[in-house]
């Protein structure tokens, strides 16, 4: 505690305030200086102002000036304890001053001078245990700026303050570009520097009126409030470019990072925390699609876009509940045998208006609403469950390939949860394939592999999917449980009329073969890529050329007796063969 302890009386006078200078210092002496300043509308702004250590509030029952002080040091996080304070114990004060936002409450009358001054001092402490523990609560640990809790309380508080005067203000949101490979090449220590580094250098750009944040990660926000208009948003959103961009020196590493920048303007994003949010993302993102550090406004195209992804968003929450959502299984051939080797688990939602959408129109909004996890372990169970009728119904057993989002390893409970999945269907483990893009697996390296360890020991396999796509290293293929490679579709598109495009497949294959993995080759739309695929050694095959998709009921007609050389001998002498039936739209379906 300081030496001295200033102390603000509010409401009580010259007399009273000796009076009480008199008790404390028999208790304390020359440790408490007693100020006296009349209950107005500016006392409050001169205990917001932290000159004070201590507030005293002398009133009765009946003072509600008292009572609105009292409310709005509470509401404003008043630095200051306030200690309400009357003549004789009253009934009412007692009961309702410390809910009202008082610190302490205390009746003069026959109070001893230690009694007083220990009072005061345990609401002086009790304030700083309260700030610290707020602040713990509140502010990032690494750069000791608001975190996500209190940065939304403070736009929250905003859109208020700006509806109930008209006001704009503009939200942004700052991702770091290539982060993720300085903490890779350099460690943990460093990116934490550089984190530090950057929280910095956008303090040093802000106006006092204006308020940031770490979201998590390598994110930061911005709140600008007052602003006039979008030239000057986008001068700032220049300076923090430079400011990130410019080089770092960090325990001895000279480093760089790019950055993207998303804006989002109140009223026109949105009217609501969760919208403006959504929409600086929305902007930032699309911000990140063009080459070099950019920024980027929201605008009313990206404004229809969030429409559409809310509304989808809140159809997605009942979607489950309806029974909208079901799955279909694309046979996976094998090369050497021709047979199905494996049959891939593709999500559909049957939407009441917009038809039948594949996983790739809706997922990511499962992703960011959390209820991938509900949605994927409903896919993993009815998956699981239509591998045990297959077996039954048809007599065909294979192996069973599930798309897994990265997000789902964010669960911890998950390895429990899917062997729980494994016990109540009596799935068998090993005819379980999980399928992990190349990206996702590369952005969450050290969460999934937690994961993926322990699932295959139950004898579960992984797959890479979108082989090719992303930028997985030797290393990490070789030491995580991945026992299969899929190259991606987008190579086959061009397969037969570009020779850098074969080179490129044959090189994928070898290196492949070479690590001990199978190969599977996705998107296969012709007897020609077939032939050429067969041909440089590749293990397995899907396509719509092959076999298209098929929901359960149907896919029981289908299987039996399907093998490659009948699906080929039937495509055969058609030189059209390969564009009958329907084509794969955009996104993950092969």
């Amino acid at each position: 505690m300081a030496t001295s302890i200033s102390v603000l009386l509010l409401n009580g006078g010259e007399e009273l305030a000796a009076q009480l200078t008199s008790w404390l210092d028999a208790a304390a002496p020359g440790r408490y200086l007693v100020s006296t300043c009349e209950l107005r509308d500016d006392a409050l702004m001169t205990l917001l102002s932290g000159e004070y250590d201590l507030g005293l509030l002398y009133m009765d029952a009946d003072c509600q000036q008292g009572r609105d002080l009292l409310g709005a040091v509470k509401n404003q996080f008043c630095p200051a304890p306030v200690v309400a304070l009357s003549e004789r114990m009253e009934e009412a004060l007692d009961r309702d001053a410390i809910p009202a936002g008082a610190s302490d409450y205390v009746a003069l009358e026959g109070i001893s001078s230690p009694a007083l001054e220990r009072s005061l001092r345990y609401a002086i402490e009790r304030k700083r245990t309260e700030r610290h523990l707020a602040r713990l609560a509140h502010h990032d640990p690494l750069t000791d700026i608001p975190n996500r809790v209190l940065f939304r309380d403070r736009l929250e508080n905003a859109i208020r303050i700006a509806t109930r005067d008209n006001m704009r203000f503009a939200l942004m949101f700052i991702d770091l570009d290539d982060f993720k490979i300085v903490n890779d090449r350099y460690g943990h220590d460093v990116g934490d520097g550089l984190i530090r580094m950057c929280a910095e250098r956008l303090q040093a750009l802000l106006r006092r009126s204006d308020s940031m944040a770490r979201m998590g990660g390598d994110e930061f926000t911005l709140l600008l409030l007052n602003v006039e208009n979008s030239s000057d948003i986008a001068h700032l959103a220049v300076k923090i470019i430079e400011e990130i961009t410019s080089p770092y020196d960090i325990s001895g590493y000279h480093l760089s990072v790019g950055c993207s920048v998303g804006i989002a303007s109140y009223p026109e994003a949105g009217r609501s925390a969760d919208a403006l949010l959504k929409s600086a993302d929305l902007a930032m993102y699309q911000a990140k699609q063009v080459e070099g550090s950019n920024f980027r406004f929201f605008t009313e195209e990206m404004n229809r876009d969030v429409r559409y992804r809310l509304s989808l968003e809140e159809d997605l929450r009942r979607a489950l509940d309806n029974r909208e959502l079901y799955l279909e299984y694309q046979p996976r051939f094998s090369v050497r045998s021709g047979k199905v080797v494996a049959l891939e688990a593709l999500l559909r939602w049957n939407h009441p208006q917009k038809g039948i959408l594949s996983a790739h129109n809706f997922i990511s909004i499962a992703e960011d609403t959390g209820l991938i996890f509900t949605i994927g372990y409903w896919v993993i169970r009815r998956a699981c469950e239509d591998l045990q009728r297959l077996k039954r119904d048809c007599g065909v057993e294979v192996k069973m390939a599930i798309n897994l989002s990265a997000r789902q390893f964010r669960d911890e409970g998950m390895v429990q949860q899917v062997a729980n999945i494994f016990a109540e269907t009596g799935a068998n483990p090993n005819f379980i394939e999980f399928e992990l893009t190349e990206t996702a697996l590369m952005e969450n390296i050290d969460l999934v592999s937690l994961c993926m360890r322990p699932l295959s020991y139950f004898g579960v396999t992984f797959a890479l999917d979108d082989f090719g796509t992303g930028s997985s290293s030797f290393l990490h293929l070789q030491r995580l449980p991945i026992a299969a490679l899929k190259i991606d579709s987008q190579f086959m598109t061009d397969l037969l009329r570009r020779r850098s495009e074969r080179r490129l497949v044959s090189a994928m294959i070898n290196l492949a073969h070479n690590l001990g993995k199978v190969v599977v080759a996705e998107g296969v739309e012709s007897i020609s890529q077939q032939k050429w695929l067969v041909d440089e050694g590749c293990d397995q095959m899907q396509g719509y050329f092959l076999c298209a998709p098929h929901a359960y009921s149907r896919l029981t007609k289908v299987i039996r007796g399907l093998s490659l050389s009948a699906v080929l001998e039937n495509k055969e002498g058609s030189a059209s063969a390969a564009d009958n039936g329907s084509k794969p739209g955009p996104g993950r379906d092969s």
